[in-house]
């Protein structure tokens, strides 16, 4: 119920933010004209429908045309969101210079107009299918010798489908190997949540250097393929799927806690449950969602691993992203000896592009404290 009132809302939203921006083309490049603005309306119409309907599409079949046109509407949205923020600032430009009596010819802003939006649109693209390393020390009390001065990895929001396959799955997996690390995380979203043709996912995960092992916890995404599904598609890699379970390796607890849609879930009540769980032993929780972040401090957790929000994706979404996880949206924190690691993801959600927060893949340096 709640994905058919997202959708909705979604429609509506993009729908009002098309209408806007007719509005203002036909503004700033002056189509007074009757035939003028309905070609207009006619183009701006077919971008929305192209929206709508690439989406459907890309559900019912999925083949080249599809996944080309489902990246191109992608990268629509994500242009649009754009052209939008320029026109905005191009009103606020022209008020200011109005209220000081300065000059600017219209053609500067025509230009300016094309051009920002095309740039940071590009730049989007770059920075979404371009992950960089992002480092961090974390002191965990009580770490066993063996996990010592070790480097972990976390990667999270892959979103394998129609957009990011074979090539760019891969490449991840070469720059994870090349920091040589003692175990890897998937915290969420290895799937886009779509049913699309994985007959190239042949094991790759097996590819993973990595002598403690390759652990994964479910995302929301995930849950959308369906639990079945995804087990399908990893049998076969070296990875442990941690469904709601823990395992213990040299002396340190890695748990995984599936990703939840119930708003009352108790994160505290789920990691004591776990088999053998014991807050006096250190610990690494693989946790989707940075919420339910007090419980894993009141639960003895040394150190949440979340992914889920793309610190917004495209700005100024990462302010929205902040407010709704309370400040947990992005980035590292410590708040006495519990850790919390928020990563902006490896992979994208719809539009194809990050104006936000770049993609990326996180190295954890373990310490003992």
């Amino acid at each position: 119920m709640m994905q058919f009132i997202f959708f909705g809302v979604s429609v509506i939203v993009i729908l009002f933010g098309h209408a806007v921006l007719w509005y203002f083309l036909t503004r700033l490049f002056l189509l007074t004209s009757v035939p003028a603005q309905i070609s207009v309306a006619i183009i701006i119409s077919l971008l929305f429908a192209s929206v709508i309907l690439s989406s459907y599409l890309i559900h019912k079949w999925d083949n080249p045309f599809t996944r080309w046109y489902y990246m191109f509407s992608g990268f629509w949205i994500g242009l649009g969101l754009n052209l939008l923020l320029i026109a905005l600032l191009i009103v606020i430009i022209k008020l200011v210079f109005n209220l000081f009596g300065w000059y600017i010819p219209e053609t500067y802003f025509k230009i300016f107009f094309i051009a920002a939006g095309l740039l940071i649109s590009i730049i989007g693209v770059y920075r979404a299918v371009a992950p960089r390393v992002v480092e961090y020390e974390v002191k965990i009390k009580d770490l066993p010798d063996t996990w010592n001065n070790k480097v972990v990895v976390q990667i999270s929001d892959i979103h394998l489908g129609p957009v990011y396959r074979q090539n760019s799955f891969y490449r991840l997996l070469a720059r994870v190997n090349d920091l040589k690390p003692e175990a890897v995380f998937i915290t969420g979203d290895l799937f886009d949540g779509m049913e699309s043709d994985f007959s190239w996912l042949n094991h790759p995960l097996n590819l993973l250097e990595a002598p403690k092992g390759v652990y994964y916890g479910f995302g929301n995404h995930d849950l959308y393929l369906g639990f079945d599904r995804v087990i399908s598609l990893l049998k076969g890699n070296k990875i442990e799927i941690l469904d709601n379970r823990l395992e213990t390796i040299d002396g340190l607890q890695i748990i995984g806690i599936n990703y939840s849609f119930d708003n009352d879930f108790n994160l505290e009540k789920s990691i004591l449950d776990q088999s053998g769980y014991s807050e006096k032993l250190p610990s690494i929780l693989l946790f989707h969602a940075p919420k339910n972040v007090p419980l894993a401090k009141s639960a003895g957790i040394d150190l949440q691993l979340s992914g889920h929000t793309h610190d917004g994706q495209l700005w100024p979404f990462n302010f929205i992203a902040k407010w709704a996880h309370q400040g947990y949206s992005y980035g590292f924190f410590q708040e006495g000896d519990f850790n919390l690691i928020v990563s902006s993801g490896v992979g994208s959600w719809g539009p194809p592009m990050r104006t936000a927060a770049r993609s990326e893949i996180v190295k954890i340096i373990l310490k003992k404290k």
